[in-house]
């Protein structure tokens, strides 16, 4: 059987602003956020509240089947910053995903924005899955997490069709399925 957790809003919302106040306690001033599409968006604009920094994107492909978790052999780049803007060059960027999981994607896209010529590269997510990876985060990249939980599939607001069943489940806690 799969575990299954809920989050509300609310919830997301608390853990944002706790990874807002890691990145700003870390030391580095960060220039812009890089959002990993579609999982990235909602929460780099919600750290942008608290950060007050312009979000970029990049959209990649890996995962084939958002309720069953199927993947492709390789992840691939639907849309990235290319060229990167001159406002962007040797800057300091947080790139934003919503979970880490296998850590696959996360690996590519730091591969791929390490060549880009940033400064510093930090990374940013709310559920940290306490699991093996199969990928790695690169050397000398600061890594921000709101939330180390069990590999359990996560169940965002944002992605409910009913958020008042969404809501009622999430105050129910973790639950087989």
């Amino acid at each position: 059987m799969v575990q299954k957790v809920w989050y509300t809003y609310d919830d997301i919302h608390k853990t944002v602003k706790n990874i807002a106040a890691k990145v700003q306690n870390s030391g580095v001033q960060y220039d812009a956020m890089i959002a990993i599409g579609g999982g990235g968006f909602i929460p780099a604009r919600m750290l942008r509240c608290f950060l007050d920094i312009p979000i970029y994107a990049v959209t990649t492909a890996y995962y084939l089947n958002e309720t069953e978790g199927k993947t492709a052999d390789k992840v691939q780049k639907i849309q990235w910053l290319d060229p990167i803007p001159e406002t962007l060059i040797g800057k300091n960027i947080l790139v934003v995903d919503e979970v880490d999981d296998s850590r696959t994607t996360m690996e590519f896209v730091l591969n791929e924005l390490i060549k880009d010529g940033f400064n510093q590269i930090g990374v940013a997510v709310i559920h940290n899955k306490l699991k093996d990876k199969v990928g790695k985060i690169p050397e000398g990249i600061a890594y921000f997490s709101g939330l180390d939980i069990q590999d359990w599939w996560i169940n965002y607001p944002w992605d409910a069709v009913d958020i008042d069943a969404h809501n009622r489940r999430a105050a129910s806690g973790v639950q087989e399925a």
